[in-house]
């Protein structure tokens, strides 16, 4: 029989020394796994990150990055403001 993983399992939490009592997980049990939401909602909260960007800006999964070549001040401002707006 084949059995998951997740069922039949505690856990605690250690901090400093000190250990909270064993308490049962539920994951997988009663939290169905696999939902489309949680890729959606993250979509739909980075689809607009680069408006109004006017610097480079790449991004993979949930990594950002934004750059741009600073050859004086102006251009230094430049990012720093798209650095505030992202």
């Amino acid at each position: 029989m084949k059995s998951s993983w997740l069922s039949d399992r505690s856990q605690r939490v250690c901090i400093n020394g000190e250990q909270s009592s064993w308490r049962d997980v539920w994951s997988g049990v009663r939290v169905p796994q696999g939902s489309v939401l949680g890729p959606v909602l993250f979509l739909m909260y980075i689809n607009d990150t680069d408006l109004g960007i006017t610097n480079w800006i790449l991004s993979f999964a949930d990594d950002t990055k934004i750059f741009g070549k600073v050859t004086d001040h102006a251009r230094w401002d430049t990012l720093q403001e798209d650095l505030t707006k992202l």
